[in-house]
């Protein structure tokens, strides 16, 4: 609660010429969300368009302005700056309406402690009638929207990391039919969140590397003592990367390594995006075939945790003696974060 109100105080000084009503849906927008713009979703998507084609690219405006409570304004010229389409915009906007949990309490706790920043009589009399008429949404002030010219739309501030790579897909998808992006990266670092996320945002099929592990029969030491060797490269290759990159229909079994077995048939059909998640993605061999790398990361600690609530003591240790020094030996053979122009640190 208390974040909100220190970013609205720094919203103050980066906007001086900001009024009563600009701060009270400021407090509005960080209590309560995208609810009001999403009654009618046609509507939205409608007006989202119409702004879009009305806003200027503007090389100096910020992509962003936090308004606490994991919310951000995201500026609709920043986004044209970057090569962000207006679909993922929306996207993201949609998701930050779906998982943002408005509360009227906060907003209705916060809404008094603006009679510090606005103590004139008539603008504590101000708050007081807005508290009473049941904290309505409020419109910019027009002289706000004289001064700014604010053109931005609520998403989550946790996905502002991924917008580099989200424009870099835009961008792509744009120039070419096909896309084909790889996450790569340590084990626990986020990677098959970050392709989940993308693959619900986009509508695109994903696939996983850890469906071409290999079988017990095929770890030999020899095979292992390669860099990137715990994968089957081959399989993968042959099922997927091909098929995927002429447009064709690919299929696969995904192997089980709980069961040291293969799964049912797994289809993946032909689409103008599909997004490859896992280590030993890059692998040098399957490089050529992707349009976007992208290498993502998290601390150890952050890491170690999520191994932990994922496979216990013993499969943590189990990664720490044998997978994870796997990993290394493929990150540093074959140079994996620094042919990755896209590096996404710490989601979570």
């Amino acid at each position: 609660m208390n974040d909100i109100l220190s970013q609205l105080q720094l919203h103050m000084k980066t906007h001086p010429a900001l009024e009563l009503s600009d701060a009270i849906k400021f407090l509005y927008q960080g209590c309560m969300g995208n609810g009001h713009l999403m009654l009618d979703r046609e509507a939205a998507w409608n007006y989202l368009v119409e702004e879009w084609q009305e806003t200027p690219v503007c090389h100096t405006a910020p992509l962003t302005e936090s308004l606490g409570n994991g919310l951000c304004r995201l500026s609709l010229a920043g986004c044209k700056e970057l090569g962000l389409s207006v679909h993922t915009l929306f996207a993201l906007f949609l998701r930050a309406n779906q998982l943002f949990s408005p509360s009227q309490a906060t907003l209705k706790t916060l809404l008094p402690q603006l009679c510090s920043l606005f103590p004139h009589t008539d603008q504590i009399a101000d708050i007081q009638r807005y508290l009473q008429a049941g904290m309505p949404m409020v419109s910019h002030s027009q002289t706000y929207r004289d001064t700014y010219t604010p053109a931005y739309r609520l998403v989550l501030e946790q996905d502002i990391s991924l917008l580099p790579l989200c424009a870099a897909i835009d961008r792509h998808m744009a120039q070419n039919p096909r896309t084909i992006v790889a996450l790569d990266g340590p084990c626990a670092a986020g990677k098959s969140t970050i392709g989940a996320l993308l693959s619900q945002l986009y509508g695109c099929p994903l696939v996983h590397m850890d469906d071409f592990f290999l079988p017990q029969t095929q770890k030999t030491p020899a095979q292992l003592s390669q860099a990137g060797g715990n994968i089957d490269a081959e399989r993968f290759l042959t099922q997927v990367l091909l098929p995927v990159s002429c447009g064709k229909p690919a299929k696969y079994q995904p192997y089980h390594c709980h069961t040291d077995d293969f799964g049912e048939w797994l289809e993946v059909p032909p689409s103008a995006l599909t997004i490859i998640e896992g280590v030993y993605a890059l692998r040098p061999d399957l490089q050529p075939y992707y349009s976007i790398c992208c290498y993502i990361d998290a601390p150890w600690t952050i890491r170690r945790e999520r191994l932990l609530k994922r496979c216990g003591e013993d499969g943590l240790a189990r990664f720490e003696a044998l997978w994870i020094p796997l990993e290394q030996q493929y990150f540093e053979t074959f140079q994996i974060e620094s042919l990755c122009p896209i590096k996404i640190k710490a989601y979570f």
